[in-house]
């Protein structure tokens, strides 16, 4: 099972045994999605990159997909994604590995 796999997974199990926490959390950010103060794949490279200095296998595989379907290049989410570890060190360093294989299994 591949991260973007366990990622829905994780997310089935809140919505059947948090379903109300997992609604609410939902809500808000949709909220902050519907704000348009950002394009969208602006937004979700702006996500890559919190999701490497976050650390989250899961995360990354999620946003490095959405970035994609927004119309965001390879190099595009690479440069996103090495901000991060720019700004967060060798422990970020060692996430890009998550980037380049969901990278892999969009493009290739």
């Amino acid at each position: 099972m591949n991260s973007s796999e366990k990622a829905g997974q994780a997310l089935a199990y809140l919505s059947k045994y948090s379903p109300n926490e997992y609604g609410k959390y939902l809500e808000f950010t949709k909220q902050l999605a519907s704000l348009d103060a950002l394009p969208h794949k602006q937004l979700e490279l702006i996500l890559v990159a919190t999701s490497v200095m976050s650390q989250c296998e899961m995360c990354i595989a999620i946003h490095v997909e959405a970035a994609a379907s927004a119309g965001a290049s390879r190099d595009e989410i690479l440069q996103a994604a090495l901000m991060a570890v720019a700004m967060g060190g060798s422990p970020k360093l060692m996430y890009m590995s998550y980037v380049y294989e969901a990278l892999e299994d969009l493009f290739g």
